[in-house]
């Protein structure tokens, strides 16, 4: 029954199968012959498949020779520049500041970290590293505008024109209520300023950031902090920022005036005199009398300052009989009052 069960399915496929290629045969009869094509016809498809033929092969020409045109550029490109970078002349040093005065040794640091005396160093370029030694201080004019100072046992690396790196020691700066940029970093943090004076210290555990005047922002490692005038902000490791309140004169100050810049007085009031001594030593100006205090707005000076601002101060109070109070400093303030007579 399997047989004959197999023989049913298979029987109609073959039927079907046959049927199909008989009738195929049978519409091929009735086709007619397709005509030969004629000799022009042949030619005009030779003459095209020629064409495109030789197209093709030109463009592979072409992109070979552009291959080849490209990499011999590449070569004289590379030897051209080779030559141009040899003749050209050396690139000029970026000078970010220029030095206001110097007391005792500076070095700048070499080739191989080798110390060198920095004898009649007058600027200070983009890259340059100074190292301060005992007893020493330098005074800076930023590029931007401002006063930069650096203590003794200081070592400070020029970044750019609004950065420098503090790597040991201590730096002062002051605005000079100039809009300037400077970036103090730090393996602890950066510091920025808000138009401000202000000194930045560290050592090996922390930074410190003591404000006289203004704002600066300090962007720590753990920690970002404000501090303003009148405080210290001090980072240590992980700890939160410790925030003291301070006097904007005093030792910690004093360094400062060492390395105060020339000030010329030609066309000045004494009282702008008094008031630049008030914000290199951190005091306030108070007059004694209503009437010395008329004379201060009213008489000119002359000259150039190269003294400490106390020195100065001194020297110029004797040229007008006057004096001041030596018990103002104690409360942070210059009072000035006539000379008694001998």
């Amino acid at each position: 029954m399997s047989n004959k069960g197999e023989n049913a399915i298979l029987e109609p496929e073959k039927s079907v199968q046959d049927l199909s290629e008989k009738s195929f045969e049978d519409l091929l009869g009735h086709a007619c012959a397709r005509p030969a094509p004629s000799t022009a016809e042949i030619d005009e498809a030779h003459a095209a498949v020629r064409a495109e033929w030789l197209n093709v092969t030109h463009k592979r020409k072409r992109q070979r020779r552009f291959a080849t045109f490209a990499a011999a550029a590449s070569v004289l490109l590379a030897i051209a520049l080779v030559v141009n970078f040899t003749n050209m002349p050396p690139i000029a040093a970026v000078q970010v500041a220029s030095i206001d005065k110097s007391v005792g040794s500076i070095y700048v640091l070499g080739e191989q970290s080798r110390l060198q005396a920095a004898g009649n160093l007058s600027s200070i370029a983009a890259g340059q590293t100074i190292v301060t030694g005992k007893d020493s201080g330098l005074g800076l004019s930023w590029g931007g505008g401002g006063s930069l100072r650096i203590d003794s046992d200081s070592r400070v690396s020029f970044v750019s024109a609004n950065a420098i790196e503090l790597e040991s020691g201590r730096v002062y700066f002051d605005s000079m209520d100039v809009d300037v940029e400077l970036e103090i970093r730090t393996e602890f943090g950066s510091v920025t300023h808000l138009g401000t004076q202000y000194m930045t210290a560290i050592d090996k555990q922390s930074l410190s950031v003591s404000v006289r005047d203004g704002k600066v922002a300090v962007d720590g490692l753990y920690y970002d902090e404000i501090a303003e005038a009148r405080e210290q902000l001090t980072l240590s490791g992980r700890a939160r920022p410790e925030v003291l309140s301070i006097l904007p004169y005093g030792d910690e100050w004093s360094w400062i005036e060492t390395t105060a810049p020339l000030n010329s007085l030609d066309g000045k009031t004494f009282d702008e005199f008094l008031q630049w001594v008030a914000r290199e030593t951190g005091f306030k100006i108070e007059y004694d009398d209503p009437k010395i205090e008329k004379m201060a707005l009213e008489e000119t000076v002359s000259g150039e300052v190269n003294a400490t601002p106390r020195d100065a101060l001194r020297q110029r109070l004797r040229t007008l009989g006057l004096d001041y109070e030596d018990l103002g400093f104690e409360k942070g303030v210059i009072r000035i009052v006539e000379r008694e007579a001998p």
